[in-house]
C-alpha cells in the first residue's frame, strides 16, 4: 500500500508540474500579444491582466489582481455593469463593440472590445475581454503599410534575381555536359554570349546560370522577350526616355541602365527589327546608351546575353538578323541540343518533373511506366523540355492518391493525340451495355496490354499499373484473364 501511495503521489506531482508549466506558457503567450486582455471571475474580481493592458492603462497587475472593477477604475465607470456583469448574467457574448472610459489620471481610453463568457462544468465561471486601443490602431496600420512596402520592395528585388545555376541543368547527355563546362569557363569573362536553341530547350536557364557564375552575379538579371514587345515600345524599354521625347514621355531609365553591374538577357533577338538592331549594335560597340530624346551618353555597365530559337547563320542569310550584330553578339556561341538528340535524358527529366509535381500536388508518384517512357522516347518533342514538363504536369492532374507510377492511362486525350502517330491513337470508346460493363472491359484491356508488354511478369505489370501484386491477382481472376504469367 505504501508503495502504491508513493507512486500515486509521484504521478500527482508530475501532473501538477505539467499544469504549472502549461499555465506559465499560456500567461507568457498572453503577455506577448498586442491585444489587451483581462478576465473577471463570477464575483467580478479581476483575475487576469496582461502586459498590453498594463501599457494601455498605466496600471500594474500586482495592484489590481483580486480587486473588483469598480474599485480599480475612476468613477463614473459603467463597463462592469454594461459588459462584464451583464455577460455573467446572460451568458451572451458582445463582439467588436466600441467603448470609451476615463482612467484615474484623467486620460480617455477609446477602444474596440469583444467579451465572452467562460463556462466551467456547465456554469459561467468568468468573463474574458479582448480589446484594442483605437489610439494605437493608426500606428498599427502605418506599421503594416510600411512592412507591406518593404515586402513589395524585397519581392521586386527578388524578381531581378536569377534563381537558376548551371548546376540546375539536368541530364547525362555528353554534348550537354560539355556545353555546361564551356558555360562555366566563359562565365567569368565579360564577352557577349549568344545562346542558340529551339523553343523550350532551356536557353534562359543557361543565361541565368552564366549570370550567377559571373562577376555580375550580385547585380540584377533583366530578361526581355524581344518578340513579345512592339518595336516602337521596345526601343523605349531598352534605352529609356526623357521627358518631352514624345507625348506623355517621362524620365524613365531603360533596361540597360536598370541592369547596371548585372546582366541583360535579350531573348528571341532575331525578332527585333533591322533598324532597332542597328541601334543595339551601336550600344554594344560604344558601350554606352542614350535615352530617347536625350543627347547624353550613359556608360553601359552590364553584360549582354542574347538568344535565338533559329539558326543565326540562316537568319543572317535570310536578312532576319544583321550580320554585323550577329558577329558582335556571337563572340561566344552556345548551341543547346534539342531533347530528341538527348534521348538518354528523357527518363531523368521525366522523373525530375514527376517528383516536382508530386510534392506540389501532394501525391506519391515515384516513377514512370515503361510503356509511357517508350512512347516518350519515340516522340519528336517539338517543344523540348518545356513540352515534356507540360505533359508530366497534365498527367499528374489525373493521378489518384493510391497511384505510385505515372502511366499512359494518366495522359489526357489531347496529349495522347500528340504523342501517338495517328494510326496508333486508340479508338474512342463506345458504350457497350451499362457503364459498369464498359469500365470493366476497358480495365480488362489495359491489364492485358500491360501483361503482354511485360511478357506476363506479374510483379512488373503490377508496378506499371500502380497496384499491388495481390490486387492484380484478384483482378486477373475476377476479370477472367488467363495466360502464361511469371513472377
Amino acid at each position: 500500500m505504501e508503495r502504491a501511495d508513493h507512486i500515486r503521489m509521484e504521478e500527482l506531482e508530475r501532473g501538477n508540474d505539467t499544469l504549472k508549466k502549461e499555465n506559465q506558457l499560456l500567461r507568457t503567450i498572453l503577455d506577448a500579444i498586442h491585444e489587451s486582455i483581462f478576465v473577471v471571475n463570477e464575483k467580478d474580481e479581476i483575475i487576469l491582466y496582461n502586459t498590453e493592458s498594463e501599457k494601455m492603462e498605466g496600471l500594474k497587475r500586482k495592484d489590481i489582481l483580486g480587486k473588483k472593477e469598480d474599485d480599480v477604475y475612476a468613477q463614473p465607470y459603467y463597463f462592469s455593469a454594461e459588459v462584464t456583469k451583464k455577460i455573467l448574467q446572460t451568458g451572451k457574448p458582445m463582439i467588436e463593440q466600441p467603448y470609451w472610459y476615463n482612467l484615474n489620471d484623467g486620460r480617455k481610453i477609446n477602444m474596440i472590445f469583444s467579451a465572452f463568457p467562460f463556462y466551467y462544468q456547465g456554469e459561467i465561471a468568468a468573463v474574458y475581454v479582448i480589446f484594442r486601443n483605437m489610439n494605437q490602431i493608426g500606428d498599427f496600420i502605418a506599421l503594416t503599410l510600411e512592412m507591406q512596402k518593404k515586402f513589395i520592395r524585397e519581392e521586386k528585388d527578388q524578381q531581378t534575381r536569377a534563381p537558376y545555376l548551371l548546376d540546375d541543368v539536368i541530364g547525362i547527355n555528353s554534348k550537354l555536359n560539355r556545353i555546361v563546362i564551356e558555360a562555366r569557363r566563359i562565365a567569368s569573362r565579360n564577352s557577349p554570349v549568344l545562346i542558340v536553341g529551339e523553343t523550350g530547350t532551356g536557353k534562359e536557364l543557361f543565361a541565368q546560370g552564366i549570370h550567377n557564375a559571373s562577376l555580375h552575379s550580385k547585380g540584377p538579371f533583366i530578361p526581355i522577350n524581344c518578340a513579345a514587345i512592339p518595336d516602337t515600345l521596345l526601343e523605349s524599354v531598352l534605352f529609356g526616355t526623357v521627358k518631352g521625347a514624345f507625348t506623355g514621355a517621362t524620365d524613365i531609365p531603360g533596361l540597360f541602365e536598370q541592369a547596371e553591374d548585372g546582366t541583360v538577357f535579350l531573348d528571341e533577338i532575331n525578332s527585333m527589327s533591322f533598324s532597332l538592331q542597328g541601334k543595339l549594335l551601336r550600344v554594344l560597340q560604344d558601350k554606352s546608351v542614350r535615352r530617347l530624346g536625350s543627347k547624353t551618353e550613359i556608360p553601359l555597365e552590364c553584360r549582354i546575353i542574347s538568344a535565338t530559337n533559329i539558326d543565326p547563320v540562316t537568319a543572317v542569310k535570310e536578312q532576319i538578323l544583321r550580320s554585323d550584330l550577329y558577329f558582335r553578339l556571337a563572340t561566344v556561341t552556345i548551341n543547346i541540343p534539342p531533347l530528341r538528340d538527348r534521348n538518354e535524358d528523357i527518363r531523368i527529366l521525366a522523373r525530375y518533373f514527376i517528383k516536382k509535381y508530386s510534392v506540389q500536388f501532394g501525391l506519391f508518384i515515384n516513377d514512370i511506366s515503361a510503356e509511357l517512357l517508350h512512347f516518350f522516347e519515340q516522340y519528336h518533342w517539338p517543344g523540348n523540355v518545356r513540352e515534356l514538363e507540360n505533359f508530366i504536369e497534365g498527367a499528374m492532374n489525373f493521378v489518384q492518391n493510391e497511384d505510385r507510377i505515372l502511366g499512359l492511362h494518366h495522359l489526357p486525350e489531347y496529349f495522347r493525340e500528340r504523342l501517338f502517330p495517328k494510326k496508333e491513337v486508340p479508338s474512342t470508346l463506345t458504350l457497350k451495355g451499362t457503364l459498369q460493363n464498359t469500365l470493366l472491359e476497358t480495365e480488362k484491356q489495359l491489364i492485358k496490354t500491360a501483361l503482354t508488354q511485360n511478357k506476363g511478369n506479374i510483379t512488373k505489370t503490377a508496378q506499371e499499373l500502380g497496384i499491388s501484386r495481390q490486387n492484380l491477382h484478384y483482378k486477373l481472376k475476377a476479370l477472367g484473364i488467363s495466360g502464361n504469367i511469371s513472377l
